[in-house]
């Protein structure tokens, strides 16, 4: 395919064939090189990539053309409005086109639905999205059998859509979508209408005939959520690790060798948190139990993290279950924190906290999130693997106020 023209985006541009004229100069200039055809009358002229590439590119211009103002429904809307494994679905009440549209990489399946409704999202060349409440409803499956390809995502992508938005935005997001659904009843059918509101409003105190699908959603409704990316990233380490053979760490030499290991982790791990002493400083803090009445609590960091790595029971403390990691965490940090009360010494996290922009678990997902989070440990027995996996689980979840790094290593 020739090189692109200054100025002419690699997807070249989008050219409908409206007369016969157009369309053999088209097809002239397909056949030249100088065009590519995505469907019968449609061609990108100028264009560079790979027909998949061009198509995904022009999609929705191709799509306003061939259904002026369609919503993007179904599965698609549950994903932002993209394609599902080569799909894009899409609804229109009157469809110009009643067959599926087959392009390069995508086919655009579509059916007869609602015009755009309040809550829908406008995309580009008027086309709409179906909003977060419309989506739900329309991913409940119908009584019979799905079609092929399968348009609805199902009850569990319904229901974790449920838990993200509670997750996102609590009980005031919930009671918000409940009002937008009374907005849409009379636009679809009366039982995915109602299979919706329930599992709306069982997040807000009322009870649900049905019995969950979605183990996301279920943990909500039992008030133990937890976070499925953290979930999800935590696991891939672990498989990770599971692949991966571990390697020998003997303990070489005199074990005296090994003597300041414990001074040396209290030491740089609050350094790197900002707690800055010289080393003998740290050494008269950790060791010989010297106080500093100037700097009080930052004495006492050094002080608790030298305890915690050196005592040999609490060193070698290692948790079996999910509870008995809480157990060893909160006193840990009770530990840890002591000389700071206003961190809250051994309690978890009452709200969110943040790196940079970047926000770790919330807490009414810590429980949750730790412990699905350890259980998917059970597939690590080397000491290395596990270590690196709970630092990782913990790291991610940062469970405390504060203390969060020095307690995960």
């Amino acid at each position: 395919m020739n090189a692109a023209s200054p100025g002419v985006h690699p997807a070249g541009d989008l050219a409908i064939a409206r007369t016969s004229t157009d369309r053999a100069r088209l097809s002239r200039q397909a056949r030249a090189g100088r065009a590519v055809q995505l469907a019968p009358g449609i061609y990108a002229v100028g264009a560079t990539l790979r027909p998949e590439a061009v198509a995904r590119h022009h999609l929705f211009a191709i799509v306003a053309h061939v259904w002026p103002a369609a919503v993007i429904c179904d599965r698609s809307a549950l994903a932002g409005g993209q394609p599902v494994d080569g799909y894009l679905f899409i609804c229109h009440p009157e469809p110009p086109r009643a067959t599926e549209l087959r392009l390069p990489g995508t086919t655009v399946v579509p059916r007869v639905g609602p015009a755009p409704l309040p809550g829908d999202m406008p995309m580009p060349n008027g086309l709409f999205v179906s909003g977060p409440v419309r989506q739900l409803v329309e991913n409940i499956p119908a009584r019979g059998r799905p079609g092929n390809p399968p348009r609805l995502a199902g009850l569990g992508a319904v229901e974790d859509t449920i838990e993200e938005q509670a997750r996102s935005g609590g009980a005031g997001k919930i009671t918000q979508m409940l009002q937008g659904l009374e907005v849409l009843r009379g636009s679809f059918s009366e039982r995915s209408v109602e299979k919706v509101r329930q599992r709306l409003a069982a997040l807000v105190g009322t009870a649900m005939d049905d019995v969950p699908v979605s183990g996301r959603y279920a943990a909500r409704l039992e008030g133990q959520p937890y976070d499925q990316q953290r979930l999800d990233l935590v696991g891939g380490l672990v498989e990770t690790l599971r692949s991966t053979p571990p390697a020998p760490r003997p303990a070489f030499g005199d074990p005296k060798r090994w003597e300041w290991e414990p001074f040396f982790e209290a030491y740089f791990s609050n350094f790197i948190e900002g707690t800055e002493f010289g080393v003998e400083e740290a050494r008269q803090i950790a060791v010989e139990g010297v106080e500093f009445y100037d700097r009080p609590q930052d004495a006492h960091d050094i002080s608790a993290t030298y305890k915690l790595v050196s005592d040999p029971q609490l060193a070698t403390a290692v948790p079996h279950t999910g509870e008995e990691l809480v157990e060893l965490l909160r006193s840990h940090h009770a530990t840890l924190m002591a000389a700071r009360p206003d961190k809250n010494p051994g309690l978890f996290k009452t709200r969110s906290n943040f790196a940079g922009g970047y926000e770790f678990v919330s807490p009414q997902a810590v429980e949750g999130t730790r412990r699905h989070g350890f259980d998917l440990l059970n597939g690590l027995t080397d000491p290395f693997q596990r270590a690196l996996a709970v630092m990782l689980l913990l790291t991610e979840v940062h469970p405390f106020d504060d203390g969060n790094g020095r307690i995960a290593r």
